[in-house]
């Protein structure tokens, strides 16, 4: 039996070709491809006004010369931002329009993938794949390993973010936007009070792998070792983060 090429590469419904997809009416956009996989893009690296935040709405691109095809987009995958070519003109997507990007605000240190219309209600898969972990997760990793390193104190390690400047990350040197979550194993005048979660998983893939005595502790402390391994794994990959040099 013979399968058409036409039947063989028809889209799901809501799916929609990347070339298809407005930019302009953009956001924050959450996508979905065919496969499973999730793109977010928390906006776009302009080559002018560089002195506020390193990335703009998406529909930046729509206004600047040759934006959608070039490699300026900020896509947050896993806790990394990372500067990435929009999604493929040939491949299908599904927006999912029901969904938001939720960022630290007021006195909230809260972040994840939430569900407007579900009064919402966190979806913590989608959270994963963008964030890495949920806060929760991300502070009860950041807690254990604290204690092995012996850099626990008042209110230490939290999440936590700036409101009124950008960071960098006291391990790798990454790019913390304000309002972008980051965790604070010291007070704001020592090492280790700028990590960025890119920082934290890479810090965690250095230290606890297989056999290691700090990840023996960290299980040891009630981490469940799936989700220790889930954020080693969030730097698999060689993702390359947003760097300060980029931007400035």
């Amino acid at each position: 039996m013979t399968i058409s090429s036409k039947a063989a590469i028809s889209p799901a419904p809501g799916f929609l070709l990347g070339k298809d997809i407005d930019l302009a009416a953009l956001y924050d956009p959450i996508a979905v491809d065919q496969h499973g996989g999730v793109h977010c893009f928390v906006g776009y690296l302009s080559e002018v006004l560089r002195d506020d935040l390193p990335y703009f709405s998406v529909s930046v691109a729509v206004r600047t010369p040759k934006g959608r095809e070039s490699s300026r987009f900020i896509k947050l995958s896993r806790g990394t931002l990372t500067t990435s070519s929009f999604l493929g003109d040939d491949t299908y997507y599904r927006l999912l329009t029901d969904r938001r990007l939720v960022l630290p605000t007021g006195a909230k240190s809260y972040f994840g993938v939430d569900a407007p219309k579900d009064s919402w209600a966190e979806d913590v898969s989608l959270t994963q794949a963008v964030f890495g972990g949920t806060s929760q997760e991300v502070t009860l990793v950041a807690t254990s390993l604290a204690k092995v390193l012996g850099r626990t104190g008042y209110d230490l390690p939290r999440v936590t973010f700036s409101r009124q400047r950008n960071n960098r990350c006291d391990l790798t040197n990454a790019v913390i936007p304000k309002e972008f979550p980051y965790l604070a194993f010291d007070g704001a005048q020592y090492d280790w009070s700028h990590v960025s979660l890119h920082g934290f998983y890479r810090l965690l893939s250095l230290t606890a792998q297989d056999r290691s005595p700090i990840r023996a502790a960290i299980i040891g402390d009630g981490v469940p070792e799936t989700l220790l391994n889930r954020m080693i794994e969030n730097t698999s990959g060689n993702q390359r983060p947003l760097m300060a040099r980029d931007w400035e």
